[in-house]
């Protein structure tokens, strides 16, 4: 019996090794344990609590139909996506240092209470440039719509993402932190990420005046809402203060949201999300370049 036990726990650890790993290979150093509860491994405990709460408290029930398999597949291949993790923080770490670029080193300067909030504030500030940013330029909205065509917003949501998202998304972050000269902003990805996973959730649960504070599902289903009235509004993934400063927050207890998802033609299949906005992009490209020529310039 024993036996049957850990070729199950083994079996597992393969399986969610593979998914959350960037190899397509079954990682051989994967521990299940740590992926679940020790800091700095991973946040695994945030999936499966965050999972299970949505089927005991859920805020839409939902049937079980082709959006879901599409969620899972999604969630399934949340580490292969990971090429910014892979090809961008490399490249711009190695660049940063053999061009000498300065950092201010703020850990050093600053008492930890003050260097947190302070690392915290800035790396939300770019995270909500950022994030405006993408839906405002047409050829970084036609990758990030992968990401808003969802329509039965669930924890797994946070990965459904065309794969160039984090490459043109995450530098910012990056940036952020190289300038503050630390890497003691990473313990805030735990955070910022359990915040998102939440905030995109089908957890009914009313978070109420934190709304205004930090994106609770509350908030976040707003942004990802198709009332025209809801668009271009709480685009901070952690915290709403920049929504409020720059007056985009948006927040109606009255009137949630009851519809996700964007009004384009989002074929519900995750291999033609991943070509429908290469091909866009070309198509967008191809046009400047005709316009171009047509124009002599």
């Amino acid at each position: 019996m024993l036996e049957i036990l850990d070729s199950l726990i083994r079996a597992i650890e393969l399986f969610v090794g593979w998914a959350f790993s960037s190899s397509w290979l079954p990682p051989k150093d994967f521990e299940l344990y740590r992926w679940l509860v020790v800091p700095g491994f991973g946040y695994g405990i945030v999936l499966v609590v965050i999972g299970l709460l949505e089927l005991v408290l859920p805020q839409q029930r939902r049937p079980w139909n082709r959006d879901t398999l599409l969620s899972a597949t999604y969630l399934l291949f949340a580490g292969k996506m990971g090429f910014y993790a892979l090809v961008v923080v490399p490249i711009m770490r190695n660049a940063w240092v053999y061009l000498g670029i300065p950092s201010l080193h703020l850990d050093a300067r600053l008492p930890l209470w003050l260097f947190v909030p302070t690392g915290l504030l800035a790396v939300t500030f770019a995270g909500y440039w950022t994030h405006r940013l993408m839906h405002r330029v047409p050829v970084l909205w036609n990758i990030h719509k992968i990401h808003h065509s969802v329509r039965n917003l669930n924890f797994s949501s946070v990965y459904h993402v065309h794969f160039l998202e984090d490459i043109l998304h995450s530098p910012g972050h990056l940036i952020v932190v190289l300038a503050l000269g630390t890497d003691l902003v990473a313990p805030f990805g735990l955070v910022v990420k359990t915040i998102d996973v939440l905030a995109h959730s089908n957890v009914g649960v009313d978070l109420g005046r934190l709304t205004y504070l930090i994106s609770t599902p509350q908030a976040h289903r707003i942004h990802h809402s198709r009332d025209p009235s809801h668009y271009d509004t709480n685009f901070g993934n952690a915290l709403m203060l920049w929504d409020q400063v720059f007056g985009t927050f948006s927040y109606d207890p009255d009137n949630p949201p009851t519809e996700f998802g964007v009004d384009e033609d989002i074929p519900p299949s995750f291999v033609k999300q991943q070509v429908l906005p290469l091909a866009a992009v070309a198509k967008d490209i191809g046009s400047g370049i005709s316009n171009k020529i047509r124009g002599g310039g």
